[in-house]
């Protein structure tokens, strides 16, 4: 579990990153040894360990790294996470978004089909 020692504030947005992160979660820079270094000496966030790991409830797209829906980019692979794949997230459907538009586009027509077979009973 993370701890306030082990959570910072990105060098160049202020976003927060935590010991581990390969790339800022707000900007996607992708971290030096330097950046490191120059993190550990900034100051720590006043939140706690809970709700960070509380937040990482969903899972990127591209490499599979838990992520939160408020992230920009991804902490492990430095993806930028789009409003489509984070639409896919909230609804639960990360595993569709994984397979990109032609599962999305198969679902939409196999619920159309259901709601066009309800519509005409």
């Amino acid at each position: 579990m993370k701890t306030l020692h082990d959570i910072y504030r990105c060098a160049d947005c202020s976003f927060i990153a935590a010991h581990g992160n390969k790339y800022c979660r707000g900007c996607g820079l992708h971290f030096s040894a330097a950046d490191i270094a120059k993190m550990k000496t900034n100051n720590k966030t006043s939140i706690g360990a809970s709700p960070w790991n509380l937040r990482d409830r969903f899972r990127c797209v591209h490499c599979s790294e838990h992520i939160a829906i408020t992230d920009s980019y991804c902490r492990g692979c430095g993806d930028q996470i789009d409003s489509q794949e984070k639409q896919l997230m909230r609804l639960g459907l990360d595993e569709l978004a994984a397979q990109n538009m032609p599962s999305l586009i198969g679902l939409a027509a196999f619920v159309l089909c259901i709601l066009a077979g309800l519509m005409l009973t």
